[in-house]
């Protein structure tokens, strides 16, 4: 299959699966609202962080993951058109190449330090975590803040759909039609399962992605040999690459603001490159 088809067919794919997902968040919403009938203060805070993850996943969904076509790409490919070219077209094989750029043997190009081809996508994505099916798209340097808050978001709006569901009020809800088991009884346990899944899925997937963006680490990064040349001793200055300075803005799916990196070139750990000039790590 070449590489036009894949990419047809991963379109076709993600517009099918965000569409699930899409009535999945809404479904769960009617059935909050419809069935459970919370407290006030319950349903302000699931509609808070419902709109929260629906926000996040929106963004995660439609933004640019970091194609050749988005403005960063575009610039690094202007500053390259000029320098004599000195880039590896044999294909070695993935691992550490802290500050240069690598050879696409699918695409036939250029592309930055980190960047990586994505066979869903059909084409190269700078600092490519990877591909989720549930958002369509990969998750790379523009939309990865984007993912996170998706994955943190999801688990608060489930904890507060659970927690509306304690004690009396879960058997007050199943008891629609009284004496029988309804359909509405079956609506709602399934509404149940599907949260304690989407709790479970986000929960692992958020910690997951936070421990290694903690290590300024992608997915793909994790397996590589040898020590992470990107990766300070700070957590904190780790999650700015990918986040921006701290504050509230971590937790908004905005843009970032304020990045020390654009995506094509990134800060080096110098103590880290020192031992990997003097042959102590793997580049």
């Amino acid at each position: 299959m070449s590489e036009d088809t894949d990419g047809a067919v991963g379109r076709c794919v993600s517009g099918c699966t965000i569409a699930l997902v899409t009535s999945l968040y809404i479904t769960a919403s009617v059935v909050y609202h419809w069935m459970i009938q919370p407290p006030v203060y319950l349903a302000l805070l699931f509609n808070f962080t419902w709109l929260m993850a629906m926000w996040s996943y929106i963004q995660t969904a439609f933004t640019d993951p970091g194609t050749p076509k988005c403005p960063e790409w575009q610039d690094w490919s202007r500053v390259r058109e000029g320098l004599a070219k000195s880039v590896d077209q044999d294909g070695k094989k993935m691992g550490w190449a802290p500050g240069k750029p690598s050879w696409c043997a699918i695409c036939r190009r250029e592309r930055p330090e980190r960047a990586h081809h994505c066979s869903s996508c059909g084409c190269c994505i700078l600092r490519m975590d990877h591909h989720c099916p549930w958002i369509g798209s990969c998750v790379g340097w523009r939309n990865h803040k984007y993912f996170l808050l998706l994955n943190w978001w999801t688990s608060l709006s489930c904890l507060c759909f659970l927690l509306s569901m304690t004690g009396p009020r879960l058997l007050e809800a199943l008891e629609i039609a009284p004496g029988s088991f309804s359909t509405g009884s079956l609506l709602l346990m399934v509404a149940v399962l599907m949260i304690v899944i989407f709790l479970l899925l986000t929960g692992i997937l958020f910690c997951i992605s936070l421990h290694l963006a903690m290590r300024n680490i992608t997915t793909i990064e994790d397996f590589f040999s040898g020590e992470n040349p990107y990766m300070f001793d700070s957590s904190i200055k780790n999650l700015t690459q990918l986040l921006g300075p701290p504050g509230v803005r971590w937790l908004v799916p905005v843009p970032c603001a304020c990045r020390p990196c654009d995506g094509t070139s990134f800060p080096l750990a110098s103590e880290v490159i020192d031992r990997m000039a003097s042959g102590y790590g793997s580049v």
